[in-house]
């Protein structure tokens, strides 16, 4: 693949510059287990969390690259700015753990150590990218993330749940806002008769290995409607991702204050997995755009989502006993 270069004053002017009219497009890219590439030693919830490769010392330090090529808005002209996203669990910063976070080379900080008294628990760190990572961001389209795990001493261990880089890409101003759904931001439904629940994506990476992988744990419903890959106008919210191992099930919420209320109570058992995809909350939804219907089963300790009228009529009607409507979760298109 051809490296796109610009010289280093240019990329400056481009990352640096508040044009008028210029807007911001916020891309995401979310590494975890489902990634397939050489070295991934995020952890697979299957596996025991404590457990090698995934729980790594001192002697395994490894890299990832996030690689934005796929995603970057056609009509880009900069980099507005960065952040990096990782979620590790039993980093013990009592004990003297220190892990190390660079980006393409440059010391980023350390990962975010367990509250005192806390006895291994998931954490997330966020990292701003400085500017000349920013710039190596634009020209690569790449930035490669190395972890030197507890870096002073032997024995201390870490997992990595995922690491999401979230990029604000600068755009002319009046682009990119239409109210039509995104092409690229298909939502896939996958069911899991062993599980008895649903999972939603719009990578289509994810979706093809869930069914290659699980053939006989998941199997695909196909589209069940379309949604936004990126933060393409300023109605639009994202859409978190949460997974409980309790109960086998994943979560899908628009609200900032349930996601914080679930990241901020690790006890109610929701591990937060990032960003899944982005759609209008209600009230901010513009004309075309439907509603999706959230329901709770407290009997299969499952959340069900949905754009179709007949299929939410069906619940309501036929199986009232077994699914609980919840309201309007999200607004999206068909």
């Amino acid at each position: 693949m051809k490296t796109i270069r610009m010289p280093a004053l240019l990329a400056c002017v481009l990352l640096l510059s508040g044009l008028t009219e210029a807007r911001t497009v916020t891309v995401q890219d979310t590494l975890d287990y489902t990634d397939i590439f050489n070295g991934n030693y995020f952890w697979d919830p299957d596996v025991i969390l404590d457990h090698s490769p995934f729980f790594r010392t001192s002697l395994e330090d490894w890299d990832w690259t996030h690689d934005m090529q796929s995603v970057v808005p056609a009509d880009a002209n900069g980099i507005q700015s960065a952040s990096l996203s990782i979620l590790a669990w039993d980093v013990d910063t009592e004990e003297g753990e220190i892990d190390i976070v660079y980006a393409n080379g440059i010391k980023l900080g350390t990962l975010k150590g367990m509250a005192p008294g806390e006895e291994r628990t998931w954490t997330t760190t966020v990292f701003n990218l400085p500017a000349k990572v920013l710039q190596e961001l634009w020209t690569s389209r790449k930035v490669t993330i190395f972890l030197d795990i507890d870096w002073d001493t032997v024995g201390d261990r870490v997992t990595l749940r995922n690491s999401i880089l979230s990029v604000n890409y600068t755009v002319p101003g009046g682009s990119a806002g239409g109210a039509g759904p995104d092409p690229n931001a298909a939502l896939h439904r996958c069911w899991s008769p062993v599980l008895s629940g649903h999972f939603y994506t719009i990578k289509e990476k994810d979706k093809d290995k869930l069914i290659r992988d699980n053939p006989f744990v998941w199997k695909y419903d196909g589209i069940a409607y379309h949604v936004f890959g990126a933060l393409v106008n300023p109605n639009l919210k994202p859409v978190y991702r949460f997974w409980s191992s309790q109960c086998s099930a994943y979560f899908y919420t628009i609200s900032e204050q349930d996601k914080d209320k679930l990241i901020r109570e690790p006890s109610r058992g929701w591990t937060y997995e990032g960003v899944a995809f982005y759609a209008y909350p209600d009230g901010r939804q513009p004309a075309g755009a439907k509603p999706v219907y959230c329901f709770w089963s407290d009997k299969l300790s499952k959340y069900f989502y949905t754009i179709s009228e007949p299929e939410k009529q069906l619940l309501v009607a036929k199986h009232a006993q077994l699914w609980l409507p919840q309201g309007v979760a999200w607004y999206a298109y068909e």
